[in-house]
């Protein structure tokens, strides 16, 4: 669908330039257009890389009707002067002259076609994709109540027990999204499920798999099915060069960074120095891969010894240059740029006794940010709270945050490829202009 609509995009993009074209010099002339779209089209691929950091191709949010729609005067802007930089150091090369009353009313035009044609896809009326829910878990009832938001999607019913179902015409039912631990439970399941549905063409898929689908991380229940993280993570096979790929990116990103982050670098380590009178750097041992002992390398945004944050810290802390030393760790293979992010090593070892399967996190390369980053604001450092201290037994809802955070983290770690890294690292740019307590 993403394709779809890059697809329409550009055919749109295209017949607006022809029409300003047209509206500029009286009529429409090959002569001007030609030229004039060869100077478009980069300008094109450019806003369309702003717009789906903007989230505008996330086909999922536009019809939840949860896309923020006030970020499209953000992305017209960043797009309008990126482009207009472009042009003016590039025009000389082509046969244009003026191309800013063009490029003005294009974007115009553009950006209103954007905002319209994403409002529609949103409100139009999709053939509806019936599914029947099957069994009882949290999982499921966590989908049946965001499942209200989609218009493509209608739930017919929900049943705990197989028997229930028998009354359901199958050509009624497109997919049946059943409960994981439904076969087992109830050894009647699997006679009516593949005796009325599966032999008559309809789909089944579990609640692990379809809340994965559905929030784009992991389920709690499924955090704490050791056989579905043994499927799912364990069993997963990596591409053949996505690892070497994936480091020659780091490299080449901490080769490019460094030189434009020195000088904001030694500036940052001179205001520590001087305005908030304490050590500039801060060394932290955290979890690398497999387990392994790292240190991470960050600009001190508290005071030695308490929890204050610092003059210079709340700045640092608000556009993340407090991780600007962590390019040494990304260059010395600790992390990397993507992956989930490394956790203090006393509070990892706290977590792993009260959640199952928390050191799946450790499977691959912590990384500078991630998807949890993107979507999750950082949970509370547990093993420091005095109230959990020296407790046998803590209630499990007292992790909540910590296990959202699992959720993305594992999430990841099941798709992780290539894309999904550029995706997360184009995105982060976003992600340091939003406060945490914007994030849920």
């Amino acid at each position: 669908m993403r394709l779809l609509f890059f697809i329409a995009d550009l055919i749109s993009f295209t017949l607006i330039t022809a029409l300003v074209v047209a509206l500029r010099y009286g009529k429409f002339s090959h002569n001007v257009f030609d030229p004039t779209i060869k100077v478009l089209l980069p300008v094109f691929g450019v806003t369309s890389l702003i717009l789906w950091i903007f989230s505008f191709y996330d086909t999922q949010l536009i019809k939840k009707g949860r896309l923020d729609y006030s970020n499209i005067i953000i992305a017209f802007t960043i797009s309008l002067i990126t482009s207009a930089f472009g042009i003016y150091f590039t025009t000389s090369f082509f046969n244009v002259a003026t191309p800013k009353f063009i490029l003005l009313l294009v974007f115009i035009i553009y950006f209103s076609y954007m905002y319209i044609s994403r409002k529609l896809y949103a409100s139009f009326t999709f053939v509806k994709q019936r599914i029947l829910l099957l069994g009882k878990s949290n999982t499921l009832k966590e989908i049946e109540k965001d499942l209200v938001s989609y218009d493509n999607l209608e739930v017919l019913g929900r049943f705990e027990n197989p028997e229930d179902i028998k009354s359901i015409p199958p050509e009624t039912v497109d997919l049946i999204v059943m409960a994981s631990k439904m076969l087992s439970e109830n050894k009647k399941t699997w006679a009516v499920i593949s005796t009325m549905f599966l032999n008559k063409g309809v789909l089944l898929t579990t609640d692990y798999n379809f809340y994965e689908h559905l929030f784009m991380r992991s389920s709690k229940g499924s955090l704490k099915d050791a056989m579905w993280l043994i499927r799912g993570v364990a069993a997963r096979q990596e591409e053949k060069y996505y690892p070497f790929i994936k480091r020659a990116l780091d490299v080449l990103f901490c080769l490019v960074l460094m030189p434009i982050m020195l000088p904001l670098g030694i500036l940052t380590y001179f205001a520590i120095k001087f305005i908030d009178g304490i050590p500039p750097f801060f060394f932290q041992e955290r979890i690398g891969k497999n387990e392994k002992k790292i240190y991470i390398y960050k600009f001190r945004t508290m005071k030695p010894g308490s929890e204050d944050i610092t003059k210079i810290g709340a700045i640092l802390r608000r556009f993340r240059l407090d991780e600007i030393p962590q390019l040494i760790n990304i260059f010395k293979g600790d992390i990397s740029i993507v992956g989930p992010r490394p956790v203090w090593t006393d509070e990892y070892y706290f977590l792993n006794k009260y959640l199952p399967c928390h050191n799946i996190r450790s499977v691959i390369k912590p990384g500078l940010t991630g998807w949890a980053q993107l979507n999750f604001k950082a949970p509370p450092t547990y093993c420091v709270r005095e109230d959990l201290k020296n407790k046998e037994s803590i209630p499990d809802s007292t992790f909540d945050a910590a296990y959202k955070r699992l959720s993305y983290d594992v999430w990841y770690i099941k798709n992780r490829s290539l894309f999904l890294d550029l995706e997360i690292m184009f995105k982060t740019a976003k992600r340091a202009f939003i406060k945490d307590k914007n994030i849920v």
